[in-house]
């Protein structure tokens, strides 16, 4: 493998094209993100159509990752030369109406007036404008303007104090996932997840419309709100995977938290045995500039260092000049941290005395003593193999599975190099899947392997050396 991180690459206008979408893949892109927050459906098929037939041309198992709008609060409509609030002055916030009318503006959330109380703030735009709530009169929410500008129509909104009673998953989400299991799609992303109940109801309804014999698609829930944060124990428990997305968390909870919480939140999953995304404005100025800026360039590096999964480009691959240039770029950084020291997690000693901590270790210190080349496992005889990387061992975990969906499912994973292999049964499984991976000339000749043996086994492996 030339890395162990992934690139997950949102697909839009820039990068919607068989030929760009290949270079992508050979350049590294690994899961490519459908935002449905925009485009239609006859968009988002003809964008998988593209993406399935460029994965097959570059010879590549590339996920697809639908990210569900989920509940955004916006402003209404304004007038189209918008309209200027001024430091100090008093503005009206209303839910009872769409339309800017009588100096109030309004608001998308028609319980907003019910949810928010004196002293909190409002932070629209990415959190450009502030404003304070002073009193609430019926429908009106009279507030005081901290942070001045200009604000248009249907900019988005964050309430840092408050906590709305709204569900993350909204009737828009639930069209767009029927849509997302239709096509194939092997992510859902939820977006702002507050706990743990809005996890629960997407897996349900996944489960319920999925057809038997085809892997439900993986959830993976998206961290922006403060909510989350408080309950994010409880959230890790139940997803498959996490996105700690930047961006609106960072408007909800202080911007020089994030980081802090960034590494908080990646060793827990990691100690979890769950992948995890950094993603938002890694390489955002990629987008209009063919060379990333010096922190970018550390943001990405520091990522891989905090031990992630993957790290994802938005617009840098959607509506950028440089697609193709900011996943080389992207590819570069990590292939650079990697090489380093600072990505190495130490041999850490782990009480809990469960088979598949005990099995993790031993690999990892197999690895450091450079006795193992790589790592053998089936996802059949032992489903929980991908645990092993919670000690990060440095070396290809190849793990056998059953079809190309679920080869497409763990492309997110740090370090994993899926495989297909329709027959897998313990007595011949080092036969077939060797003589498999050596044909697809990812493994050779005299490699040592650690193969992870099944449940019966305690967590336990043998070594093998190819022949």
């Amino acid at each position: 493998m030339n890395k162990r991180t992934k690139i997950i690459c949102t697909i839009g206008p820039a990068s919607a094209s068989a030929s760009i979408l290949e270079s992508m893949m050979r350049a590294g892109m690994d899961v490519a993100r459908l935002n449905f927050s925009h485009a239609t459906y006859a968009d988002h098929k003809s964008l998988i159509r593209l993406i399935r037939t460029a994965s097959k041309k570059a010879k590549k198992d590339v996920a697809l990752l639908g990210d569900l709008q989920g509940p955004k609060i916006r402003l209404g409509e304004l007038p189209q030369e918008g309209v200027e609030l001024m430091n100090g002055s008093e503005v009206i916030l209303t839910t009872a109406t769409s339309r800017f009318a009588a100096e109030s503006i309004p608001v998308t959330y028609k319980n907003l007036h019910k949810d928010l109380k004196a002293g909190d703030r409002v932070l629209i735009d990415d959190g450009i404008l502030e404003l304070q709530v002073k009193q609430i009169v019926g429908k009106h929410i009279h507030t005081l303007v901290v942070n001045g500008g200009i604000v248009s129509s249907h900019k988005g909104m964050n309430f840092p104090d408050s906590t709305l009673h709204v569900s993350a998953f909204t009737k828009k989400d639930r069209e767009d996932t029927l849509f997302a299991i239709e096509h194939g799609v092997e992510w859902i992303a939820l977006s702002f997840v507050t706990g743990p109940k809005e996890i629960l109801l997407l897996k349900r309804l996944i489960k319920q419309y999925t057809p038997k014999g085809i892997a439900p698609a993986r959830v993976i829930v998206k961290i922006e709100k403060h909510e989350a944060i408080t309950r994010f124990d409880e959230i890790l428990s139940v997803t498959d995977a996490v996105m700690i997305a930047r961006g609106d968390l960072g408007v909800e909870i202080n911007a020089q938290e994030v980081p802090i919480r960034q590494k908080e939140m990646i060793e827990k999953c990691r100690q979890a045995g769950k992948p995890v995304v950094v993603a938002t404005q890694m390489l955002d100025s990629m987008i209009r500039n063919p060379r990333p800026t010096r922190a970018e360039v550390s943001d990405v590096a520091n990522a891989v260092f905090d031990h992630t999964d993957a790290v994802m480009l938005s617009g840098e691959s959607a509506t950028g000049k440089f697609p193709l240039k900011a996943v080389k770029m992207m590819a570069s950084i990590i292939k650079e941290a990697e090489a380093s020291v600072f990505d190495d997690v130490s041999l850490f000693v782990d009480t809990s005395q469960e088979p598949v901590t005990a099995s993790s270790q031993s690999i990892k210190l197999l690895t450091i003593e450079q006795t193992i080349d790589g790592v053998l496992a089936s996802s059949v005889l032992a489903p929980w193999s991908e645990m092993v990387l919670k000690t990060r061992p440095e070396i290809p975990l190849f793990i056998a599975v059953s079809s190309e969906r679920e080869a497409r499912q763990l492309s997110i994973r740090w370090g994993v190099c899926p495989f297909v292999l329709k027959r897998q049964e313990e007595k011949s499984f080092v036969r077939l899947a060797t003589a498999k991976l050596q044909k697809d000339r990812l493994i050779k000749k005299k490699m040592r392997l650690a193969v992870i043996l099944g449940q019966q086994h305690g967590g336990g492996f043998d070594l093998v050396t190819v022949g």
